[in-house]
C-alpha cells in the first residue's frame, strides 16, 4: 500500500476534528488557520473532573513517519512531561510510534496515561 502524502493525511485528520468526528473528551485543530504547512496545532484534553488541559503540537515534515512533538501548556506534573512541558520521548506511544497512528490516537493515549493516570 502506498504512503499517503503528509499534507493529505493531516488534512484528513483536521477534517475529522473540525466535523466533530473524534472522541468528545479531546479536541484539536490548527493553531493558525493560515498555516498552509500544517505544522502548528493546538489541542484540549478533558480530565475526569471536566477540566481542560491545553496542548500544543508540532508536526514535522517527517509526519506521520515521526510523531509530532507535544507540549502541555501550562506544563503538568507527570513523569512523562519534561520541564518545558514537552511529552517525553519515553512515553510509550511516542517511543513506539508507528506511521499508522494519528494525532487523535496520540491525544487519546496521553489522556488515558498521563491525564487520567491509567496504566497501559
Amino acid at each position: 500500500m502506498a504512503d499517503v502524502p503528509r499534507s493529505f493525511r493531516l488534512l484528513e485528520e483536521l477534517e475529522r476534528a473540525e466535523k466533530g468526528q473524534v472522541d468528545g473528551t479531546i479536541s484539536y485543530g490548527l493553531d493558525q488557520e493560515d498555516d498552509v504547512n500544517l505544522v502548528h496545532w493546538v489541542a484540549s484534553i478533558m480530565d475526569r473532573n471536566g477540566d481542560l488541559h491545553s496542548l500544543k503540537l508540532e508536526c514535522s515534515p517527517e509526519y506521520p513517519q515521526r510523531p509530532p512533538k507535544v507540549y502541555f501548556s501550562p506544563r503538568i506534573e507527570n513523569k512523562h512531561v519534561m520541564a518545558d512541558g514537552q511529552v517525553s520521548t519515553s512515553f510509550w506511544m511516542i517511543k513506539d510510534w508507528n506511521a499508522s497512528y494519528s494525532i487523535e490516537k496520540l491525544l487519546k493515549a496521553i489522556r488515558d496515561n498521563i491525564v487520567l493516570g491509567r496504566r497501559m
